[in-house]
């Protein structure tokens, strides 16, 4: 009798935890954040192949062809078990396709050096070894900005204020307090 319900507590603790079961931090994230976004260019760890996307890499290079006025600036990231040797191999493979779409076009890229956009630590959390290959591949990515910065605008001068404490009264319920007022100093 004492076997059967040892038996039966394993069983239902095993049950529960399945149902129970808590998602991981970096399962959260892959489902939310750390999408694979259009039109960067994603490449496997520590290769010059591209890695799986949801879209065509020929795609990213049409839109880069037909929206090379809009580009602000177009950056490749490394993860930093990679090398410069291989972002540099990447740029030229990079290059040369999309020449292919525009011959005449001038584009620099620019490497991140030894910059990257997902931490080590974020991903050694991985769970599993799929996982951690994705992480990796966002690492090794060609992002490209279309984003427009405003004109920068110089600020004015502010005049010289002083300000000087002085007595007021409010009235009977709240009597006296302390306000300070503010003096601008008038050039001559």
């Amino acid at each position: 009798m004492q076997h059967q319900k040892t038996k039966i507590i394993l069983i239902l603790i095993f049950f529960v935890n399945l149902l129970c079961a808590q998602v991981t931090e970096t399962d959260r994230l892959i489902a939310a954040e750390l999408n694979m976004t259009y039109p960067s260019i994603y490449f496997i760890n520590t290769s010059t192949e591209y890695a799986a996307m949801p879209y065509t890499v020929d795609s990213c290079f049409k839109y880069i062809a037909k929206n090379s006025k809009d580009i602000k600036s177009i950056v490749i990231w490394r993860d930093s078990s990679e090398t410069e040797t291989l972002t540099k191999s990447r740029i030229k493979k990079l290059k040369a396709n999309l020449n292919n779409y525009t011959p005449s076009a001038k584009i620099t890229i620019r490497s991140m050096g030894k910059a990257q956009k997902i931490s080590r630590r974020s991903i050694n959390e991985a769970a599993t070894h799929q996982q951690i290959q994705y992480l990796l591949s966002l690492n090794s990515v060609l992002d490209v900005s279309t984003t427009r910065f405003a004109k920068e605008v110089k600020l004015k001068k502010k005049k010289r204020t002083h300000s000087f404490p002085r007595l007021v009264w409010c009235g009977w319920k709240s009597g006296f307090h302390w306000s300070t007022t503010s003096t601008t100093k008038k050039k001559s």
